[in-house]
């Protein structure tokens, strides 16, 4: 008994120190990252989505965070009038992993947080509502090391596809594309809408139907909002837009997304119950199908558009290009030719 007692001690200690050293090897190579990205331009996309919430969670309080899934990554630092803000997209999908984020985040009284809030999380027939995937990397393991870095004159790729695509998250948490702007538009996967349409006729891929909205959801929502006042802080909330021919597809009579006005109904008078602001682009006008990266994932001229109907102070300064900015443009052909 004696022996064993001391066999699981040797192997608690080794397991504890191993831990220590994935500990240790992880920050490091996270620090030396956000370094890096204080001295030059990175483009950041890692083999494992671990790396990305490692380094995101790393980043220097800012006055904004902006809070939501892939369709909030357009949010880039020059578009605001305050040059304190950083972008945490693409490191949550549900209105729990929402909740869960801004716990963690080191958030002070008069804070902003905007977030993007997508319409399918309020479908009851859509199960990714359910999701709870946000964790920490509790063992602080260095996924990183599995990711290739190259630096050239003006930028840094870090990861395979940043290398390959030219593409990733900027300093700021903002994501660049880069590839897709200089390929022929048909080489697209959503090509012409093509795979957003489909899922349209399919009802799958978080464009199932429904008229049912869940409440729980709500109640989750509530939750955040709750936590945000006790805690002082400014929240700012919309719905994100679809692309306009995508938006008249899903309210012809052959689908049913009831589930969409239901919602943006009940969002808006929980968020002027707690006096905060909820604004829904599900349908935004004023800009037609060219301006859109795919069905359901505006271009940089949206996202400029929205913080301004959303009342923020925005940077009249803006360079406004359409859909990539002339300097990364020229970066991204260098790296390719």
């Amino acid at each position: 008994m004696i022996f064993f007692l001391r066999h699981i001690f040797k192997l608690t200690i080794l397991f504890s120190l191993c831990i220590g050293v994935l500990f240790i090897i992880n920050n490091k190579k996270i620090s030396q990252l956000i370094n890096i990205s204080k001295s030059q331009n990175i483009y950041f996309n890692p083999l494992f989505k671990q790396s990305i919430i490692d380094f995101k969670l790393k980043q220097k309080k800012t006055d904004i965070s902006i809070i939501g899934s892939s369709r909030t990554s357009g949010f880039e630092k020059e578009m605001f009038l305050n040059k304190s803000i950083y972008n945490y997209s693409m490191i949550i999908n549900s209105i729990q992993d929402a909740f869960s984020l801004i716990k963690d985040l080191d958030l002070e009284k008069k804070d902003t947080i905007i977030i993007g809030l997508d319409q399918w999380n309020f479908n009851k027939n859509y199960l990714g509502r359910l999701s709870d995937k946000y964790k920490r990397n509790n063992l602080n393991l260095p996924f990183i090391l599995f990711d290739k870095f190259i630096r050239l004159d003006s930028v840094s790729l870090i990861g395979d596809k940043a290398i390959k695509n030219f593409s990733g998250f900027r300093n700021d948490g903002s994501y660049f594309h880069g590839k897709r702007f200089i390929i022929s538009k048909d080489q697209l996967e959503d090509y012409d809408f093509m795979d957003t349409k489909n899922r349209i006729k399919d009802g799958n891929r978080r464009f199932e139907y429904g008229s049912e909205i869940d409440f729980k959801q709500l109640k989750k929502l509530e939750d955040i909002l709750l936590l945000c006042k006790k805690r002082e802080i400014v929240v700012i909330g919309f719905f994100p837009p679809f692309a306009l021919s995508i938006y008249n597809m899903m309210k012809s009579s052959k689908y049913d997304y009831g589930y969409l006005d239901k919602s943006s109904i009940e969002i808006s008078n929980l968020f002027n119950k707690h006096n905060y602001l909820f604004k829904d682009f599900t349908k935004l006008d004023a800009f037609d199908d060219k301006y859109y990266l795919d069905g359901f994932h505006c271009n940089r001229n949206v996202y400029y558009f929205i913080l301004g109907e959303l009342g923020l102070n925005v940077n009249k300064s803006f360079i406004n290009e359409f859909e990539v900015e002339s300097n990364e443009f020229f970066y991204l052909k260098n790296h390719f030719n």
